[in-house]
């Protein structure tokens, strides 16, 4: 990657040491493009847990500021997630698309170690109701392939108490639940568009966090198995995430879904918060869009996924690699 031409910024590699800087970074370009943030030293932890940081991740500072950071986290070996953010006063500077190349050409130097025949790509959001990201992207080369939503509900009132199907129980979550869990959720989630599948001590970062609480985690049990699961926990200052909602295939449209939202909504209003928000495709094969809406949740954010091919070739199908 060519320097950056301004002498003010430094560029160098990050380290967990980094990651408060990291975290004030985002966040600050999160309250600028959508007018609130809720990004954690934690958060930040374990992303970098699952990231090369000497040689996938840099960042540039400005007078001891962290103004930009650009990196990128290989999946399977075939998707090459970046990761880029410019402090709202550093950009229009270059930074961003010098990070991109960065990303750009650590991907290619992870290529030859995937498949001979496999489909590469790189992709990358950026905030869909911003034209001019999307813009900056598609210029460089990106597709605009599907577009993300952050949805919210906010729990100013109790919720309504959930109805179990006939058979079906929860309780939260006990250590040894790890793997069978993994497990249910890697098949949940196998249908679901653009999913790879994880290593198991990669997802085992979860609960490796100093904030990770297992009596936010609810599985929904038929007998000794797990099929559902919503996995939560609080956010700042006085919200809840719901990070993954899954049922697996043959106990779906019995309403289990449904329940465990609300099982996790009441949960998290006794304990004082006041709205929970998760992730979704906006084109959901499941229809999970209909189902978050019909428990009151609303779109607070779009993210488009943006797409470059970077080696052409099948789009292969990869079985569970743990």
């Amino acid at each position: 990657m060519p320097p950056l031409t301004d002498p003010s910024l430094t560029l160098r590699p990050g380290s967990l040491a980094d990651a408060q800087a990291v975290a004030d970074l985002i966040n600050a370009a999160d309250d600028h493009d959508y007018g609130a943030h809720d990004v954690t030293v934690d958060d930040i932890l374990e992303e970098m847990g699952g990231t090369d940081a000497q040689h996938d991740l840099r960042l540039v500072w400005r007078d001891g500021q962290l103004v930009g950071m650009g990196g990128v986290q290989p999946r399977a070996g075939v998707r090459f997630t970046t990761t880029i953010y410019v402090h709202p006063d550093a950009r229009r500077q270059g930074i961003g698309t010098q990070m991109l190349r960065f990303a750009e050409e650590r991907a290619d130097a992870h290529a030859p170690k995937a498949p001979a025949d496999a489909q590469l790509s790189i992709v990358g959001w950026v905030n869909a109701e911003q034209p001019e990201m999307v813009g900056w992207a598609e210029h460089r080369g990106y597709e605009r392939v599907r577009d993300f939503l952050r949805m919210q509900i906010q729990l100013d009132e109790r919720p309504r108490a959930p109805r179990w199907p006939e058979g079906v129980s929860v309780r939260t979550y006990q250590p040894d639940d790890a793997r069978p869990l993994f497990h249910a959720v890697e098949e949940a989630f196998s249908d679901h568009w653009g999913h790879l599948p994880m290593e198991f001590d990669d997802w085992m970062r979860r609960t490796e966090r100093s904030d990770f609480d297992p009596t936010l985690w609810f599985l929904a049990t038929e007998g000794d198995e797990i099929v559902a699961m919503s996995l939560a926990a609080l956010m700042v200052p006085d919200g809840g995430w719901v990070g993954s909602v899954g049922v697996r295939r043959p106990w779906r449209q019995r309403g289990i879904a449904r329940a465990l939202l609300l099982e996790t909504f009441g949960e998290l209003y006794r304990r004082g918060r006041r709205w929970a928000a998760l992730g979704v495709d906006a084109d959901s094969l499941t229809g999970a869009t209909r189902l978050y809406e019909s428990v009151g949740m609303r779109v607070r954010e779009r993210h488009a996924q943006m797409r470059k091919i970077i080696r052409d070739g099948r789009e292969i199908e990869i079985s569970s690699i743990d």
